[in-house]
């Protein structure tokens, strides 16, 4: 790598840092899935275990330029969402169309509840993503 792109991808970085330190985001991230009352959401959670590699990929909807999906890797289906809030402040930092990895860090409801829950772990990383093609997601 030559000294252009060493000062360039420093530069890069230090302006990273400071976005991510004004929207006031550190990772890991711990936060909880949304939209999961649904039938479909539910079955999913069911097979969810602590441990389980998840993606949450920002694909803008109608009315929601901000939606940012949680994606599970193993059962290949949408769980739910992010919070309108963490999501904007997210698409801000990765930009649009982002993917990055999370995981489930436990499972929550069940049994005497009416219904799961997730709660989950972000992460700053991209390594687990598995392809860019997220077209399927749009109709989740």
């Amino acid at each position: 790598m030559n000294v252009f792109a060493l000062w360039k991808n420093r530069i890069r970085r230090f302006f990273y840092e400071r976005k991510r330190k004004a929207l006031e985001l550190s990772f890991p991230l711990y936060c909880k899935i949304h939209g999961v009352k649904n039938a479909d959401s539910q079955g999913a959670l069911a097979q969810t275990r602590a441990g389980d590699r998840l993606q949450y990929v920002h694909v803008p909807v109608e009315n929601y330029p901000y939606n940012v999906y949680v994606y599970s890797v193993a059962l290949n289906r949408v769980l739910g969402y992010l919070d309108k809030a963490l999501s904007k402040r997210l698409v801000k930092l990765f930009k649009k169309g982002f993917c990055r990895d999370a995981v489930v860090e436990n499972r929550t409801g069940g049994g005497t509840h009416t219904y799961f829950g997730c709660n989950i772990r972000l992460l700053e990383t991209a390594d687990m993503m598995e392809g860019s093609d997220f077209s399927a997601l749009r109709g989740a």
